[in-house]
């Protein structure tokens, strides 16, 4: 008898567990004791009782703002010598390499990874160098180490010169294998440089994506940094410039489900 009871129970219980999972109008399954295994579990032919479930999909919005580029104000500017400059909203600069910054918003569901190709063109004389030149003291020819970076610009509506304030950028290029971060080098040659995994954007709450909420944009800020020799064996003339030809690429990145 304490056998059954048992039995009953186990039945019972799992019974109850299940009722959550029925959808409405159910069909009515009837169980007794004889029905029940050793174990207390128990089963159910399927056969005539199937179950479909409708196909969905969910996948990410992505919306992404880059600006066109406008040959008078976004410049590369080369200053070997230490001269005072102003570009745009940034005065009195005396940096040997100044650029304009550029700022990538996203209105995406989803982080979004960016990457960057860098092409240079230049004249013949001016040669890219694959490290620092602040500290050297024997290089002769007309020499620039170039480089970017991707930093985080905050949330809010579009950006300009004028948020650079609240942008935080790396004092110097960190050449530490795997430690480049979010930094890439500018070379030389037809296939420049490629990095893919430079900065992730953050995503936005999907309410604010669907509503065009573009208060809640996230943003990042490109801009190029560098060095030169300063007096180099033949002097820099005004023919001496570097430009620059951007491609940017925004991959979805998957979140932590937790």
């Amino acid at each position: 008898m304490k056998k059954v009871i048992s039995m009953m129970m186990a039945l019972a219980l799992t019974f109850a567990l299940a009722i959550p999972a029925f959808a409405a109008n159910p069909t009515s399954y009837s169980f007794n004791a004889s029905s029940v295994s050793e174990g207390g579990h128990y089963s159910i032919n399927s056969a005539g009782h199937n179950f479909t479930m409708e196909p969905d999909i969910q996948v990410p919005t992505v919306n992404v703002f880059v600006p066109a580029s406008n040959q008078s104000t976004d410049k590369l500017v080369l200053n070997p010598y230490g001269l005072k400059y102003t570009l745009g909203t940034q005065t009195d600069l005396q940096d040997q390499v100044i650029s304009s910054p550029i700022f990538l918003g996203s209105l995406s569901n989803t982080p979004l990874i960016v990457g960057m190709t860098v092409k240079a063109t230049h004249p013949a004389n001016v040669v890219l160098a694959s490290k620092s030149l602040a500290e050297d003291t024997r290089t002769t020819t007309n020499s620039v180490f170039i480089w970017g970076q991707v930093a985080d610009a905050g949330e809010g509506e579009a950006r300009s010169e004028s948020s650079l304030s609240s942008v935080t950028f790396s004092e110097a290029y960190d050449d530490t294998e795997g430690k480049e971060g979010s930094m890439i080098l500018v070379k030389s040659g037809d296939a420049g440089s490629t990095r893919t995994g430079l900065y992730t954007i953050p995503a936005v709450e999907t309410s604010a994506v669907t509503a065009g909420n573009t208060a809640k944009t996230q943003w990042a800020c490109v801009k190029f940094f560098g060095d030169a020799v300063k007096a180099p064996t033949t002097p820099w003339a005004s023919a001496d410039k570097v430009k620059l030809a951007i491609t940017f690429t925004f991959t979805p990145a998957m979140e932590d489900a937790g």
